[in-house]
């Protein structure tokens, strides 16, 4: 299963960005930015699997009703981004959404670009806005504080105004909350965009109303002025660079893959999984740990990893694999840009499924044989929020087929349906904004409940494990 952070994210997004023409960016006027939130709402009714899976007809009458609105009055291109958004976010699909790397190069200065940044990391832990890094040297700020407020809101409230705006598959607010917090690795985090579209004024700094962790309670309130940061820091590793860790700690090995956006990688990420495991064998490891925590997905890197782990073939759970048309419309092609043009032709063979969805054909390569030497030890797998595609199903068929124990905090995704697969980027033709748009629904064949998967043992940071630099999660999952 392919992520929108896989092909969206990655090389392939911004290529096509990046080949559109360098023109200055042209605000258009009411009737074409309409034209274009009318285009929008068309491919997402015309293409999108998963529109209905969540939503009513009137909740999404009252979705396209809106955008058409805001679009009208949007002056700048940064209200024009949360128009789209705030639309995208009401389908409650997480691979659905304005996507900041595969924008053009006038949208991406007038919007993504934008220097105001706030100069740390954080994670929001009961409400509460923890900062857990702070990359350049700034004595004021420090690792496990509380941000109580930012010029005069609290952070409770700034928390609860950008929610609605947030992406994930269904009720999966857990998703929301993760995807609202700022960690390494990342450009463009959907919160420092949503900031940037929802502010009332430009500035170039920020007030904070911070706190300090004694024990616990909390220090009184004091006032500090910060600097915007001007971008944030996301290493892009060489084609050939390893993306997973492994090592021993005590009798435990621990596979670490903080990504499976491998599609573009000349390195041998398979070979790898093969090694770790032939490792873990060789000395005698009672327990495999397999951290997945921060990735979204990307290819089933998954599928190589549970062939060493299955005693027989391992048939996962019958889902349906669902798109809403044969072919795309003649007349929106040029708007829809994708790596493949096969795409545009995927439900070809697709037969009627109901509800107005296609049903494609199984795939053939859905059961994974056993092969080479299985690890017969204790595996278990840390998960958390961002876990919500192409891991999220891997954490479903460990769960399933009762291979391994799952250590963590719920994850992203929705047991009872996302989407992804394929993407089509919609190119807006006035406005020049892009929103990514998946293609194939994968729904699970009996009734599920609308929740990410819950782990067997919930194991959270705290303030306290922040402060200290510890990890509750891991420590339970090595000591076995």
């Amino acid at each position: 299963m392919l992520t929108r952070r896989a092909a969206l994210g990655g090389l392939a997004g911004v290529a096509l960005a990046a080949a559109a023409p360098a023109l200055p960016y042209a605000h258009p006027a009411t009737g074409l930015r309409r034209e274009d939130a009318a285009l929008l709402i068309r491919a997402y009714r015309e293409l999108h699997p998963g529109l209905r899976r969540y939503l009513t007809a009137a909740t999404l009458a009252e979705a396209e009703a809106q955008l058409l609105r805001e679009a009208e009055s949007a002056e700048t291109p940064a209200a024009l981004w949360l128009a789209a958004t705030r639309f995208t976010a009401a389908v409650r699909c997480g691979h659905s959404y304005v996507n900041p790397y595969n924008q053009g190069k006038a949208m991406t200065a007038a919007v993504v670009d934008r220097p105001d940044r706030l100069p740390f990391e954080f994670r929001w832990i009961a409400g509460q806005m923890v900062v857990t890094h702070v990359p350049a040297p700034l004595p004021v700020l420090q690792v496990g504080m509380l941000v109580a407020a930012i010029d005069g809101i609290t952070t409770p409230e700034i928390l609860k105004s950008l929610l609605p705006l947030a992406r994930a598959d269904g009720s999966n607010d857990a998703k929301r909350i993760a995807d609202l917090g700022v960690r390494g690795g990342s450009r463009y985090p959907d919160f420092d965009l949503l900031r940037t579209v929802t502010a009332t004024s430009p500035a170039a700094s920020a007030t904070l109303d911070l706190q300090r962790a004694h024990g616990d309670r909390w220090s009184s309130k004091y006032r500090v002025e910060v600097p915007f940061a001007l971008t944030r820091s996301a290493a892009t590793p060489s084609a050939g660079e390893a993306r997973f860790t492994a090592a021993m700690h005590g009798t435990a090995m621990v596979l670490t893959m903080p990504t499976w956006a491998v599609y573009d990688s000349k390195w041998d990420w398979t070979t790898f999984i093969d090694a770790t495991v032939d490792s873990a064998i060789a000395a005698d490891a009672r327990t495999l740990v397999v951290d997945l925590r921060g990735n979204e997905g990307g290819l089933d890197c998954g599928d190589v990893l549970l062939a060493r782990l299955i005693e027989r073939p391992l048939v996962p759970a019958p889902a349906a694999r669902c798109v809403r048309f044969r072919t795309t419309p003649a007349d929106l092609d040029p708007h829809l840009d994708t790596w493949d043009d096969s795409f545009r032709r995927l439900g070809v063979d697709a037969v009627d499924g109901g509800d107005g969805l296609l049903t494609l054909p199984p795939e053939a390569a859905a059961t994974i044989q056993p092969k080479g030497k299985r690890f017969a030890g204790t595996l278990v797998v840390l998960v958390d929020a961002a876990c919500s595609s192409a891991t999220f199903h891997f954490a479903e068929q460990v769960r399933a087929a009762r291979l391994g124990t799952i250590i963590g905090e719920p994850t992203g995704g929705n047991r009872r349906g996302i989407n992804g697969g394929a993407f089509f980027f919609v190119r807006l033709p006035h406005s020049r904004l892009e929103i990514d748009l998946p293609l194939i629904g994968y729904f699970p064949a009996t009734p599920q409940p609308d929740a990410g998967l819950i782990p067997d043992i919930i194991a959270a940071p705290t303030v306290a494990s922040i402060t200290a630099g510890t990890d509750p999660a891991l420590t339970l999952a090595v000591a076995g």
